[in-house]
């Protein structure tokens, strides 16, 4: 969300249209994928934070 904010504050644009461009913007983005034991795996920029097990599993229980 502070992403959203500071798009929205350097943009001059509402918090709603902020974020409808950066999920534009998002979907537009070409994800490049290698295959892994037959799965598909996006490959990530380096850099990029590392999503744990236990990230994910908060996740999941936080859905409804």
């Amino acid at each position: 969300m502070a992403l959203a904010r500071r798009h929205a504050r350097r943009h001059r644009v509402s918090l709603g249209k902020a974020v409808s461009e950066l999920i534009r913007k998002g979907a537009r983005r070409h994800l490049e994928t290698v295959d892994q034991s037959g799965l598909k795996v996006a490959r990530l920029p380096d850099g990029s934070p590392v999503v744990t097990s236990e990230q994910v599993a908060k996740l999941l229980d936080e859905m409804p």
